[in-house]
């Protein structure tokens, strides 16, 4: 789909934006990041390297509507871990993955930008054959300070490719005559991934999550000090934090107990931080269960319904300022989504 280079350099560049290539039902949009060609010794890496390479990433539909994002890199390395799309859901395991190395700081790494949110029947992707109206991409590369602590010199150069990632239209009949499905199922469905962040103080906070009115699929929060770094953020993050939607208690969990069910969950069970591991400051709520826990099976059963009228916030007491990053995934249902077909509940309790 696009091919491009650039050096990285102390300032921020603006890639794009792209246009996606009209064809089929869009699943994903597929990112390889590969840096290179730096030199050095010594070199060392930020906090949210090398995914902080990129400082804004967002996929736009044909309307101009931000579908992901917009989202900094490591946001996306984020929703790609916890969103529940995969089986091997960790990109740190991907063989395409390579760290900031301390020899010449390169890196590689490979993300999707998610539009479908069931791999086994393809709910969630959407038109894409219009070529005089195409959904973009917009990539921002972030300053090399971002990525490093102490830079190569000269500073690599970084390769984007971006991949197409399709439903071709099928026949109307297979071989054997029988009739065909030509779309998804309840087609328009689509799932948004926004971001919000909200300043916390020291003490007691109850923090309103402003984006209902949908189906909320997942909550990703992301714990950081005033300085940042998600590296205290476990610290400051509250020892018991409670979570209500319109007065309802969903949840009531010690922080250690809510990383445990995570690990459950995921089955990410290394050091934190570590390749197959969780991650300092992160904790996920979701409501798409998957059969057996493979992230490529959802279940599509268990979306925390809301109205715009809805009152979600979660509240606990803070050891530190600091502030909260709230990325939420929510789904639109289209008029055909049947919420008998995907066996919707309401609220968890």
């Amino acid at each position: 789909m696009q091919d491009v280079t650039q050096a990285l350099t102390p300032t921020s560049t603006v890639l794009g934006p792209y246009d996606v290539p009209a064809y089929g039902y869009l699943r994903n949009i597929i990112l390889d990041v590969h840096a290179f060609s730096g030199s050095g010794n010594g070199v060392t890496a930020v906090e949210d390297a090398p995914w902080s390479v990129i400082s804004e990433i967002a996929l736009v539909d044909t309307n101009g509507t931000p579908v992901v994002g917009p989202f900094s890199g490591y946001d996306l390395y984020l929703v790609n871990k916890y969103g529940g799309y995969a089986y091997a859901s960790d990109p740190k395991l991907s063989p395409m993955y390579s760290g900031v190395a301390a020899s010449d700081g390169g890196f590689r790494f490979c993300l999707r930008v998610p539009v479908e949110f069931s791999t086994q029947d393809g709910l969630g992707s959407l038109p894409n054959t219009n070529a005089a109206s195409s959904w973009k991409v917009r990539i921002t590369l972030a300053p090399a300070n971002h990525v490093y602590g102490t830079a190569p010199s000269p500073l690599p150069s970084v390769r984007v490719r971006i991949h197409l990632d399709a439903w071709s239209q099928p026949s109307r009949t297979d071989l054997q005559g029988n009739t065909t499905p030509q779309t998804p199922p309840a087609v328009g469905t689509t799932s948004y991934w926004s971001k919000t962040i909200l300043p916390v103080s020291y003490g007691f906070n109850t923090l309103r999550l402003l984006r209902v009115g949908a189906l909320i699929r997942n909550l990703l929060f992301v714990c950081r000090d005033a300085a940042d770094s998600r590296s205290e953020g476990d610290a400051i993050f509250p020892d018991t934090t409670s979570l209500f939607c319109d007065a309802h208690l969903l949840k009531a969990y010690q922080k250690d107990l809510w990383k445990h069910e995570m690990f459950r969950k995921t089955g990410l069970s290394a050091p934190i931080e570590a390749a197959n591991g969780l991650d300092s400051g992160v904790y996920v709520e979701n409501y798409c269960p998957h059969l057996d826990g493979r992230g490529d099976e959802e279940l599509h059963h268990r979306y925390l319904a809301t109205t715009q009228s809805t009152r979600c916030e979660l509240t606990g007491s803070f050891s530190a300022a600091g502030t909260l990053t709230v990325l939420t995934n929510d789904v639109v249902p289209a008029p055909k989504f049947c919420t008998d077909e995907v066996g919707l509940e309401g609220r968890r309790r």
